[in-house]
């Protein structure tokens, strides 16, 4: 084998992981217009470089026809992903481009059925010649009357893909326009290569086809996933961009600022010479007040002087989405709500001095609320045993009238509840959760004898329901609850106490000073309502992966006597059988 042979073999060999690496690429990227053609390009030009260096390296005219036919499976396939890639990276017309995907079909079908159909009707290639250039043999052929007009029709796909870069060129922002250069550039070398071969004036008869495109290959991947040619700011010229009261900064896939209106400018000036090399990321490091932005959240409120003036902004990030869903880019508004935000400070002031009025009211109106996903369940279980067990069915009714009829009764003049009464509370909420988790759920009071004391409404059963839900529920072979009642140096100390999945520092925390219970009644208000009684509130300890303890604790006043019952509360596992 000579030094020519050896040094272009080696060429088209290094192209194939050149063709790898851009696919790898470009999968990474594939919801950029273009990217999903460019890949399958790509997977076609491997073939056809995989075949041609069997060709150029065969002994014999039959051996290279092998690999001259396996090379002619990926041409038509390459035409065609050519041309879609492109109509896609220019984001042509979304009817237009669901037409070329089906009607640009004929090139490929008819390519490929002329060709290996060329042996009965030799108009495609008549006469097949093995020949030396003086290095190696290489396959020289005549062109007959089809293949002028395969090559013909893939002209056609190149002037069809070459007036929609010009047509997209010039609606293109500037910062954009480099990218549909390169692009047109990347696909007229190939077509040279094709003119070369087809007029048998190439040097050496040697086909450059191969190594030209993965040429054009990294040049296509610079054009669409550096500069993604394709309309991001379809309104960017037009007065409603220009003369909006909303500030806007318009910003692009690979983050750089494409185009800013004048009511952004008014808030930063400095933009009025837009650079290249401008991101948004250095936009942000340059405005500190702006890093709320760079740290995930979309949203953002916040103050700046403005011509001695404090102000107050609200800066949103929302994507631009095609539609086909395709990001193409990002928009950052600023609105100015300082009048919005004095407004709010004076409605603020009014709001504290009623809000003082209602605290009482406050605190009958959470005994009040239901949970509706909680009733929901309940009643989708009561539908699915009436069938089955319609007793039980019958019991768990009536557990869901007595719970509801607890949660909703209300009285402003009398927010306190005998122990004994909310105990009730406790065993039917229990009772209906059983009947929807089964052996999962294990429930007991331990209690020596029940005190007969009065405490705040609805304390206990949301602080059993927590340790259930979010508890116990989280775990797949579910475990236990205790509830425990002790005297203890003139106190009664409560403890709701769970094996489940327990909870780390932070959202212990956050638990004690966030009402995270957006509906029903939640620890945080729990909380506040035992320390406007008894001065203490909530003591919650948990372990990650052990369990929670929920402790609190009422003092025994002198108006507070306990009288103990003469039978004591067993101690009880909630088994209720048949539910």
């Amino acid at each position: 084998m000579n030094i020519v042979r050896i040094a272009y073999t080696f060429l088209l060999a290094a192209s194939l992981p050149c063709a790898i690496f851009l696919i790898r690429y470009a999968c990474k990227r594939r919801t950029v217009p273009g990217a999903n053609y460019f890949i399958l390009l790509m997977l076609a030009a491997i073939v056809y470089n995989g075949g041609y260096i069997g060709e150029i390296n065969s002994a014999s005219l039959s051996t290279a026809m092998v690999w001259f036919d396996l090379e002619h499976l990926a041409i038509p396939l390459e035409h065609y992903f050519w041309l879609m890639m492109s109509l896609e990276y220019v984001r042509a017309p979304k009817r237009f481009l669901k037409m070329a995907k089906y009607i640009m079909l004929y090139h490929p079908v008819s390519y490929l059925v002329i060709y290996f159909t060329n042996r009965w009707h030799h108009l495609y290639i008549p006469v097949y010649r093995f020949v030396s250039n003086d290095y190696f043999p290489v396959i020289v052929s005549s062109k007959g009357v089809l293949y002028i007009l395969m090559v013909a029709s893939g002209t056609l796909m190149g002037l069809i893909a070459t007036f929609f870069y010009i047509r997209a060129y010039l609606h293109s922002p500037r910062l954009h326009r480099y990218g549909h250069i390169i692009m047109i550039l990347a696909s007229l070398l190939p077509w040279f290569s094709v003119y070369l071969d087809a007029t048998n004036t190439s040097y050496l008869g040697i086909d450059y086809y191969p190594v030209v495109s993965i040429f054009s290959g990294l040049l296509y991947a610079f054009g669409i996933f550096k500069f993604r040619v394709f309309r991001t700011i379809p309104l960017a010229m037009q007065i409603v961009f220009r003369n909006s009261k909303e500030g806007t900064l318009l910003i692009d896939l690979t983050d750089r600022l494409i185009d800013v209106n004048d009511a952004f400018l008014k808030i930063y000036p400095e933009l009025n010479k837009l650079s290249d090399k401008y991101t948004f990321a250095s936009f942000i490091q340059a405005h500190p007040e702006l890093n709320g932005l760079s740290e995930g959240n979309d949203k953002l409120q916040y103050q700046r002087m403005i011509n001695g003036e404090e102000g107050y902004f609200s800066a949103e990030i929302t994507e631009i989405l095609t539609e086909d869903g395709l990001q193409i880019g990002k928009i950052l508004t600023i609105n100015d709500v300082t009048l919005f935000v004095e407004h709010q400070k004076r409605l603020e002031a009014m709001a504290s001095m009623a809000l003082t009025k209602a605290e009482t009211n406050e605190m009958s109106f959470l005994q009040a609320q239901i949970k509706p996903h909680f009733l929901n369940n309940t009643l989708s279980v009561i539908a699915s045993m009436i069938t089955v067990n319609p007793e039980e069915a019958k019991n768990l009714i009536g557990n869901l009238g007595e719970y509801l009829s607890s949660c909703c009764y209300f009285d402003s003049t009398s927010l306190m509840a005998a122990l004994e009464k909310e105990l009730e509370i406790v065993n039917t909420y229990v009772a209906i959760e059983k009947a929807r988790f089964g052996e999962r759920l294990n429930f007991q009071v331990i209690c020596d004898k029940i005190p007969d004391l009065k405490i705040p409404r609805l304390v206990l059963q949301p602080l059993v329901e927590n340790a259930i839900r979010h508890g116990i529920l989280k775990k797949s072979e579910g475990g236990n609850v205790k509830l425990t009642i002790r005297c203890e140096g003139g106190k009664i100390n409560f403890e709701i106490q769970d094996d489940g999945v327990g909870m780390g520092e932070e959202q212990i925390n956050a638990l004690e000073i966030n009402d995270e219970q957006k509906t029903g009644v939640g620890l945080i208000n729990i909380h506040k309502r035992l320390l406007k009684c008894y001065g203490e509130g909530l003591n919650i300890v948990s372990v990650r992966g052990q369990g929670t303890s929920v402790a609190f604790s009422v003092l025994l006043k002198n108006n507070h006597q306990l009288d103990l019952q003469e039978e004591p509360i067993r101690s009880m596992t909630v088994s209720l059988n048949g539910i």
